[in-house]
């Protein structure tokens, strides 16, 4: 019985220490943000792959759980702005993947628009979080 519990705590991730490098975890996610921003760029209005942005927005829920980890981790000034950075970056990025993936998106002009826009915004914080991390 004693096992069984031992074991389920350490499924449910209680216990395990893993130490990660935030420096390596930045910039894991801004490539894969700055992946997720041209992949949205590229999105069609017509609706041809309607999964892209449904899959664009779950790689993105990665990234800002992958930045949630490291948030308690003591870091340099430097390090601080680009996680900072990074988070505005991904929270953009998501809701313009949200805006993408409204049946209304191929024929809403002002959708559209604000989904460029969240995008532009976001290319500006990955262009400063990637000069922290240069």
């Amino acid at each position: 019985m004693v096992v069984f519990l031992f074991g389920a705590y350490r499924m449910m991730g209680a216990g395990a220490t893993v130490e990660e490098d935030p420096r390596a975890v930045l910039v894991a996610v801004l490539e894969t943000a700055t992946e997720a921003s041209q992949v949205l760029d590229g999105t069609p209005g017509t609706g041809d792959d309607a999964t892209a942005p449904h899959a664009v927005r779950r790689r993105l829920d990665g990234c800002a759980q992958a930045l949630e980890r490291i948030a308690g981790i003591p870091i340099s000034a430097s390090l601080d702005e680009a996680r900072t950075m990074l988070e505005l970056a991904v929270d953009e990025l998501g809701w313009s993947a949200r805006l993408a993936e409204a049946p209304a998106y191929a024929t809403d002009d002002a959708l559209r628009d604000a989904g460029t826009s969240l995008r532009s915004r976001a290319s500006a914080n990955l262009e400063r979080a990637r000069s922290q991390l240069d």
